[in-house]
Parts: C-alpha cells; sequence; structure tokens
C-alpha cells in the first residue's frame, strides 16, 4: 500500500480503544459498507478528536474482502495521492488499519454531525444550507473534472464540520480517475433513497450520475426532508424526496401512483415554474429570499429530471447557486486556487458580511 507510507498504521485494538470500544455514545452513523465513530487520540498532553471509520464484514456480494480492501486503497490513493488531496471538502487522512478480518481509516475531523441529522435541526439555518448546498456542488465539480464519479451520494455520507462546511468521507463506489473500475452488477448498489431509479433498471452510468442525487441533497436542504429508511415500507413512494418534490413541484398534482416510478416521471413537469418547495420555517429566516427560494427550488428540480440531457453539470449548478441572493448579500464565494473548475475561480472562501457564521446557528457549539 505505497500511498499510506505517510500515514499511522493502527491495530484493531488501538482503534477500539480510541472509540471507548466502538462505543454507542460515540456512534454517528451508517456508510453504504460501514460505521462511523468519534473518537480521541492522546498526543502527550493534547487530545486530539478524530473520526473512525470501520468496514462492517456482510454477506453482501459487494462487500466481499477483496471488494473491502480495494475499497480501502482507492480511498487512501484518493486522499493522499490525488490531484484532490487536501481539497476543504474531503476528509483528512492520518491513518488506516488494515488486518485480516477489520478495516478501516482515521480522519482528523471535529464534526457536528451528518447532514443527514443537521437537515432536520430547526437551528439549521438558511445560509447555513446554501453554504453547504454550495461546498458540495463545488466538490462534486472537482470531483467530475477528474473523471470520478461517486456513485453513492447521500446526505450519511456527509459530515458538517464546525466552520459548516461539508465533508465527504464515504467512497465506496468511487470510480474513475485510475481510482477504480466499474463491476458487474455493482450497479444494483448506491445509497437508498438517492439512487436515480433509471440507473437502477439499466445499470448504466455517465457524467451525469451524480447530479439527481445532488438534487435530492438540495431538495432535502431547502425542504428539510430525509429519506427514512426504516420508515420506507410505511410511507410508500413518497419517502423518497424527489417522488415527494415531484408530486409537490405540479400545479395540480393528480393521484400518486404507488405501483411504479414510471407513472410519477409522466407526472413530473418538465418546465420551470413559480414554485417554491422551501419549508415555511425557512421563509422567516432574515437571509431567506423569495426569489431565491423559486430559483433553488426550479435548480433542484432540473438535478432530478428523468432524462440525463436535460440535467445540468455540477458547473452549471455552482454558477447557479453562487448567484443566489443569499450567496451576494451574505458572503463572497469563489472556488479555492488548488481547485479551480471550468467555471473558474481564483480565491478561497471567505466573508464580506460578519453574519455569514453568525446567521448558522452552531457557532457557538463545540465537539
Amino acid at each position: 500500500m505505497e500511498s499510506a507510507t505517510d500515514l499511522v498504521e493502527y491495530n484493531y485494538e488501538g482503534l477500539a480503544s480510541i472509540t471507548a470500544g466502538f462505543s454507542k455514545e460515540n456512534f454517528i452513523g451508517d456508510t453504504l459498507f460501514g460505521k462511523v465513530f468519534r473518537g480521541k487520540i492522546q498526543q502527550d498532553l493534547e487530545t486530539q478528536k478524530v473520526v473512525v471509520k470501520i468496514w462492517v464484514k456482510t454477506t453482501s456480494f459487494a462487500s466481499t474482502p477483496d471488494r473491502q480492501k480495494s475499497r480501502l486503497d482507492n480511498e487512501i490513493k484518493l486522499l493522499t495521492n490525488s490531484d484532490l488531496k487536501g481539497h476543504p471538502n474531503l476528509v483528512k487522512l492520518i491513518g488506516f488499519f488494515c488486518e485480516t478480518e477489520h478495516l478501516g481509516v482515521v480522519y482528523e475531523l471535529k464534526p457536528l454531525d451528518t447532514l443527514e441529522k443537521l437537515i432536520l435541526h430547526d437551528d439549521f439555518t438558511w445560509v447555513a444550507q446554501i453554504k453547504v448546498a454550495l461546498e458540495f456542488a463545488c466538490l462534486l465539480e472537482c470531483l467530475h473534472d477528474q473523471q470520478l464519479l461517486h456513485r453513492s451520494i447521500s446526505a450519511a455520507h456527509l459530515m458538517v464540520d464546525q466552520a459548516l462546511s461539508p465533508r465527504l468521507f464515504d467512497f465506496a463506489m468511487l470510480v474513475g480517475g485510475g481510482v477504480g473500475e466499474i463491476r458487474s452488477r455493482e450497479h444494483a448498489f448506491g445509497s437508498h433513497g438517492y439512487v436515480d431509479p433509471l440507473i437502477s433498471l439499466t445499470g448504466v452510468w455517465s457524467d451525469k450520475t451524480d447530479v439527481l442525487p445532488y438534487g435530492v441533497i438540495l431538495l432535502g436542504l431547502i425542504a428539510k426532508r430525509v429519506y427514512d429508511l426504516k420508515n420506507a415500507r410505511y410511507l410508500g413512494t413518497l419517502n423518497y424526496v424527489f417522488f415527494w418534490a415531484w408530486t409537490e413541484y405540479n400545479e395540480n398534482p393528480a393521484k400518486t401512483p404507488s405501483s411504479s416510478c414510471g407513472g410519477m416521471y409522466k407526472k413530473h413537469k418538465k418546465s420551470q415554474s413559480n414554485k417554491s418547495l422551501v419549508d415555511k420555517s425557512l421563509e422567516s429566516d432574515q437571509y431567506f429570499d423569495p426569489g431565491d427560494g423559486v430559483e433553488i427550488t426550479n435548480l433542484a428540480m432540473r438535478c432530478v429530471e428523468e432524462n440525463p440531457e436535460r440535467q445540468p453539470m455540477m458547473k452549471e449548478v455552482v454558477c447557479c447557486l453562487r448567484e443566489s441572493n443569499v450567496v451576494k448579500k451574505s458572503c463572497h464565494v469563489v472556488l479555492p486556487k488548488m481547485y479551480v473548475g471550468s467555471s473558474g475561480g481564483d480565491g478561497i472562501l471567505c466573508t464580506s458580511s460578519p453574519g455569514l457564521l453568525e446567521a448558522s446557528g452552531y457557532v457557538a457549539i463545540v465537539y
């Protein structure tokens, strides 16, 4: 594992002690093939806060030991040797452990929580949401510029740190750019509630593969909705955020079909409207602009279009969000110098108004 030469190599017992035995209190959430925990590493008189991700052994076709080892190698390669090393919206890898029965990685990260959990918080404000949406769009644009497809985007796979920046920490199905390859039958796997139904049916991946799940995240942010896997069978198709959005976006929605997603596709309007799907609780936010509500709703609905040809590229998503009133009024945002995509940019994320972080509602939280 040549890419791991500068990393700390741990053993399983050491990581168990760091996470208090992978305790329930330190458990953050599940990944596609594993679990994530908070941890603490004692360094002399200082304590370093970390996040530990372990791969869990299952009987799934996609999680055989060889495949899990390949995913570990790919992740280490991405975070240490790729052109995206050090990207501000990727986690910082500081160590790993690789044993016969156990695989895992250690990140230097002080998260508030996963985006999946924060979306439903009342104090996760409009400014904080747009900041997360924009920075994640910039990251996906950079990945796509490197011919990398993530393929398992989910709000559960994004941590939000104390600076209210999203940090992508799960790369289970990353392919392209010399990192991995698409394997037979692997098209059937992805993040529940975020996988494009047509991809599930056809198994065909494209450069728009990540756009629909990004649209689901954007819709989830503005509408304060997340996919609930535990209650999926009780809530039916409307449990999927994009199915719900297709219905709500119609001016005169008909009865929702429950037998197939094809009917849902046909009922989804293709033209933009003046409808906003922003949750009522966010409309009273001091930084909310009704025009943004409509424009960002339209952008999200374009992302979840059933025809990939009508979906925007991530470059366009970035440009649209940067043109929103909340971004213009609350902060000046450009792409980092190291990771300038084709949409341009020559600086870093900074604030020209003291309102950005103060408006977040999370500045005072201490991990």
